[in-house]
């Protein structure tokens, strides 16, 4: 799969480029403790493994507009990741997947993944 024709320059002009992961889940009925646990103890360092992979941030869901992926009890992990190779980082996370297992406190139906790159930024005022 290549996510571009051409080496990713980013905004700097270095080929080093930031990406994210998200992935939304949900925990298991019932098992939202164990599947904090799980996520906080174990899973992020499971992730942060992968070459590239260099931070983790866990979101509870607050409000949805109602959509299938997100509901009640929704959580969300954002993965930065730097790479000069987002195809070849993509494919190790792909081969760490094969060994990271899906305990039963994870309802596997609602893991959903999909990778992000930077299109532009802008800072507010940061007046509350």
């Amino acid at each position: 799969m290549t996510i571009f024709p051409r080496p990713y320059m980013n905004a700097r002009g270095s080929t080093l480029a930031m990406f994210f992961l998200a992935v939304h889940t949900r925990p298991a009925p019932g098992r939202e403790v164990e599947y904090h646990r799980w996520y906080d103890e174990f899973h992020l360092d499971e992730v942060l493994q992968v070459p590239g992979f260099v931070s983790a941030e866990r979101y509870a869901l607050v409000e949805s507009d109602g959509t299938s992926v997100l509901s009640s009890g929704s959580h969300l992990a954002v993965f930065t990741i730097t790479s000069r190779d987002l195809d070849a980082t993509m494919t190790a996370f792909r081969h760490a997947q094969k060994s990271m297992a899906l305990p039963e406190c994870l309802d596997a139906d609602s893991v959903t993944l999909s990778w992000w790159r930077p299109v532009g930024s802008r800072a507010g005022s940061g007046k509350a």
